[in-house]
């Protein structure tokens, strides 16, 4: 060791126990924005897939998207509102 120390691990730590603002999301928004993430990652897939009858037009691609998108915007949303309320 040389004693350096990492110049990337400045501020608190994530086990420091200091609230951040990723606390404050309400895990069904984040889950529903995961969830939405896969569906548009399986319809990319199915697009370029070498099975002809496993493949997806391009409106299903859209439309995972478009659903993504406004997953994103209600979790956005729901992290500015302050905790608690409306």
């Amino acid at each position: 060791m040389t004693g350096r120390t990492n110049a990337r691990r400045q501020g608190p730590s994530p086990s420091s126990g200091a609230p951040t603002q990723h606390d404050s999301l309400p895990p069904d928004a984040v889950a529903e924005v995961v969830t939405r993430f896969e569906a548009y990652a399986r319809a990319r897939a199915a697009r370029d897939s070498l099975l002809p009858a496993a493949r997806t037009g391009p409106w299903h691609e859209q439309h995972a998207f478009d659903d993504l998108q406004a997953a994103v915007a209600r979790l956005r949303d729901s992290a500015r509102r302050p905790a608690g309320g409306a």
